[in-house]
């Protein structure tokens, strides 16, 4: 392996060197048509999770059934509280209807829409701001019926919902918000007859465009910058484009990280301890040990460093000595089909929360990835811990938002994998197909007929087809307390640094300990092998570890819930193989999803005109297929795969210093012949 990896680095070397000559000589120009690179994002992949989240709310009424979810909103929200609810707008006849629990009886409360402007999503006096009525309280909740009328909607596209206080403008006090999101939006451009053409992008351009000076604007005729180059895109490539612009290098005027500082593009959109060694002293992940202000209370240094863990505080910014939790970075790639659907039996939300963070609860607060990006910028980019909006950071517009979550919603494979029945992934090595049965496998009396000479691994009624879907509510995505956070000897507990229990969602006290009823959300496994370490604390480092977590204890006998992944029919108890088995499994698809996703990526840049855009797509390539060798080579799977996948890294290497376009598009081609030799020799 030492031999093979230093082929690799005398051959990457020889390319470095070859890179100065193509600066000088390679192509400058680019077709009319050549769209900047939006890296993992793609429009096919937006639009069909778009179609999937259209049909399902047609089927639930369209705009005439709209079901706002409302709670604390970190960002948005002016004082803390446990109320939450739902907004039900019927935008083709003008109706509201807000239901609220939780809110004080011996205080009043109104209801206001904001329509914002192209400032801040803060609620500011250049918004159409309309004041709807107030609450009433009855026995169980505070509730108000509002008829708009059927002109209402119009001329008025809602972004935010607010309960304030009475009296009170949303501007100065909002305790209990509720947002739109891009699919909405989206929805309402088709209806239009102008897909992809929001009206706030055409604001934000105009505002931008204002703001550049004279300097900036002689520079980018000269050396185009990539907002320059972004040009006269539309629709949803406009949107992608520039979400993945902003999510790598925006800094909303804080500190100077980017969503890019702890999602790195090049990790699966994930960091991970490994790769936080690897980093200079002045990156922006380590402002707390760089910038005064951040010093106490920001971060943990010695947890970052050493586990990748991050600080939030998921209960508010009150006590920031001791209110706070530890996690890791989540990948975001394949939000849909997997993460972003509403549960509707686990008790944890009410319909229809997109299910965003660990805890599924957002940022926390409603769980919508709106309201997440909104709540990490409050959480992690400010100057100071006194977190003022326009001195520590500013707030995002409605634009902005929309390019976010167009970017985020357009990474990734597209659908889950079909693991039963017809049409199921076959599979050539003997190990993985093993722990593709027993991820299928359920106890006696659960799912399918069992196979008894096997484990019950009942891994596919949290997990069905390897996503984050729950096998009794197909297409829902659930919260559960596996007791992951109850383990013995994890290590982040082990140096000596705070370290509170982790709750997880909501209020009350966890059965762990910490604030939160106890339960996590379920992440998709597809892409797991190369993103870990593992769990929302990181407290296991290999995938190996990770399946072997449900024979433990700790699992088996989770408060609340031992016991129910079986029926109460018995324990999950997995030999030592069939955990290496169904680990394999893990590996094997995650491997394939890498293939997948280098083979798109070595696609789009060949057909790519610009070099710059080609060098972009094949270095993420590279790190792709670097990843889908890892993945194999740790579990000695595959080793015809893997001499096909080093092919083809070295072949996507050397693509990207030839600066004759035939001449590098037969190299790419080569990779590309590889890479399906590779998924060959893994699948049926």
């Amino acid at each position: 392996m030492k031999t093979r990896t230093l082929k690799l680095s005398a051959i990457a070397f020889l390319m470095a060197c070859a890179l100065c000559a193509f600066l000088f000589s390679g192509e400058t120009s680019s077709d009319s048509n050549d769209q900047m690179s939006t890296g993992f994002g793609t429009p096919e992949t937006l639009e069909a999770n778009y179609e999937v989240w259209k049909a399902q709310y047609v089927k639930d009424g369209g705009d005439r059934n709209w079901v706002m979810a409302m709670g604390w909103f970190k960002g948005l929200s002016t004082e803390q509280t446990d109320a939450r609810g739902t907004a039900i707008l019927n935008l083709v006849d003008g109706t509201v209807s807000v239901e609220i629990n939780g809110l004080p009886k011996a205080e009043g409360w109104d209801v206001w829409l904001i329509d914002n402007g192209p400032g801040s999503v803060l609620p500011e006096s250049s918004d159409k701001l309309l004041r709807i009525g107030s609450l009433k309280h009855d026995s169980k909740a505070a509730k108000l019926e509002a008829n708009l009328g059927s002109d209402a909607f119009a001329d008025f596209e809602l972004d935010i919902i607010a309960v304030t206080k009475a009296g009170a403008s949303p501007i100065e006090n909002r305790v209990v918000v509720g947002t739109t999101t891009l699919f909405h939006r989206l929805y309402r451009s088709e209806q239009r007859g102008q897909f992809g053409v929001l009206s706030d992008q055409d604001e934000l351009a105009a505002t931008v465009a204002e703001k550049r000076s004279i300097f900036e604007r002689l520079i980018d005729l000269v050396s185009p910058t990539a907002e320059a180059q972004i040009g006269p895109q539309q629709g949803v490539n406009n949107l992608i484009t520039r979400g993945r612009n902003g999510f790598f290098n925006e800094t909303f005027n804080g500190n100077g990280r980017t969503c890019g500082t702890c999602h790195r593009e090049n990790e699966s959109l994930t960091i991970s301890p490994e790769f936080i060694s690897t980093l200079p002293q002045n990156d922006p992940l380590f402002v707390a040990e760089t910038q005064p202000a951040l010093a106490a209370n920001f971060e943990n240094p010695v947890l970052m460093r050493k586990f990748g863990l991050i600080l939030e505080n998921t209960d508010g910014f009150g006590d920031l000595a001791n209110n706070f939790v530890m996690r890791g970075v989540p990948h975001t790639l394949a939000l849909l089909p997997n993460t972003l659907l509403p549960a509707l039996l686990d008790g944890t939300t009410i319909p229809p929360n997109e299910r965003t963070g660990w805890g599924g609860d957002g940022a926390p607060g409603t769980g919508t990835l709106r309201e997440f990006i909104i709540g990490a910028i409050t959480q992690h980019y400010p100057r100071s811990t006194n977190r003022v909006v326009g001195v520590d950071f500013r707030l995002p517009t409605v634009a902005e938002l929309d390019e976010f979550e167009a970017f985020q919603k357009s990474t990734g494979r597209q659908a889950d994998l079909v693991l039963s029945g017809p049409g199921a992934l076959s599979l050539k090595s003997e190990v993985a197909a093993l722990g593709q049965r027993i991820f299928n496998n359920p106890s006696p009396g659960l799912g399918p007929p069992n196979d008894p000479n096997i484990g019950a691994g009942n891994c596919f009624l949290c997990h069905l087809n390897a996503g984050a879907g729950d096998f009794f509510e197909p297409g829902r995505n659930a919260n559960f307390n596996t007791n992951v956070e109850g383990q013995p000897a994890q290590p982040a507990d082990l140096v000596g640094q705070p370290n509170p229990q982790d709750g997880g969602f909501g209020g009350g006290v966890s059965p762990t300990g910490g604030i939160g009823n106890g339960s996590f959300n379920t992440p998709v496994l597809v892409e797991a092998a190369d993103t870990g370490p593992f769990f929302h604390n990181n407290s296991v480092d290999t995938i190996e570890g990770a399946v072997a977590f449900y024979n433990s204890d700790s699992f088996n006998k989770a408060p609340g819930f031992g016991g129910i992944i079986t029926g109460n029919a018995g324990l999950i108890n997995l030999e030592a193989t069939e955990v290496v088995a169904v680990a394999a499994f893990l590996r094997v698809i995650n491997a394939l999803e890498n293939i997948r996703s280098t083979r798109d990526l070595a696609v789009r840049a060949r057909n790519s005109t610009n070099q710059a855009i080609v060098n972009e797509l094949l270095r993420l390539a590279v790190a792709e297929a670097e990843d889908a060798l890892k993945v194999l080579n740790c579990g000695n799977l595959h080793f015809v795969a893997q001499a096909r996948l080093r092919e083809a890294l070295v072949e996507l290497i050397l693509a990207q210093v030839i600066s004759d376009r035939g001449l590098r598009n037969v190299v790419i081609n080569k990779a590309i012949g590889d890479l399906d030799s590779a998924r060959g020799d893994i699948r049926n």
